[in-house]
C-alpha cells in the first residue's frame, strides 16, 4: 500500500471485504451471492468492481465469458487507511479519545486494558531501539 491509498466508500469496501473473506479469486455470480444482503444489480457490482479495478484494488482475469476477481490490495495493507479515517473523523485524530471512548462506554474489560499496558510498552521499547 502507499500513502496515497484512500479510505473506500462503503460499497467498494463491502465488495472488497467478499473478497478478502473468499481468500481465492470470485467470478462476479459469486460475488453476488456473497453479497446478497445488499440487493445491487449485476450492473451495480459490475460498477464498483471497474471502479476498484481503476483504483489498482482488484484485478481480474478472463475465466471462460466471464471474469476471476480478486483482491490486489490485501485487507491488511489497508486496514491503516481505514483506521487513520476513523480514527480521524471520530476522535479528533487522538489515540486517546479512541480509548476513552471505549472506557467510558464500558466496553474495556480488565484483560482488554492489561493487553493495551502490555502492547504499548512493546511499542515505546520498540521506539527507544530504533
Amino acid at each position: 500500500m502507499n500513502n496515497r491509498t484512500k479510505r473506500l466508500p462503503d460499497a467498494e469496501l463491502e465488495v472488497m471485504k467478499a473478497l478478502w473473506q473468499a481468500g481465492a479469486p470470485l467470478t462476479r455470480p459469486e460475488l453476488e451471492a456473497r453479497l446478497a444482503q445488499h440487493r445491487w444489480a449485476s450492473t451495480t457490482l459490475l460498477a464498483l468492481l471497474s471502479r476498484l479495478e481503476a483504483k489498482g484494488c482488484v484485478t481480474r482475469e478472463k475465466q471462460g465469458r466471464g471474469y476471476l476477481y480478486r483482491a490486489a490490495l490485501s485487507r491488511r495493507d489497508y486496514l491503516p487507511v481505514e483506521s487513520r479515517s476513523a480514527l480521524s473523523r471520530l476522535f479528533e485524530g487522538s489515540a486517546k479519545n479512541l480509548i476513552a471512548a471505549m472506557a467510558e462506554s464500558d466496553a474495556l474489560t480488565d484483560r482488554d486494558i492489561d493487553e493495551l499496558e502490555e502492547y504499548l510498552a512493546e511499542l515505546k521499547a520498540g521506539r527507544e531501539n530504533r
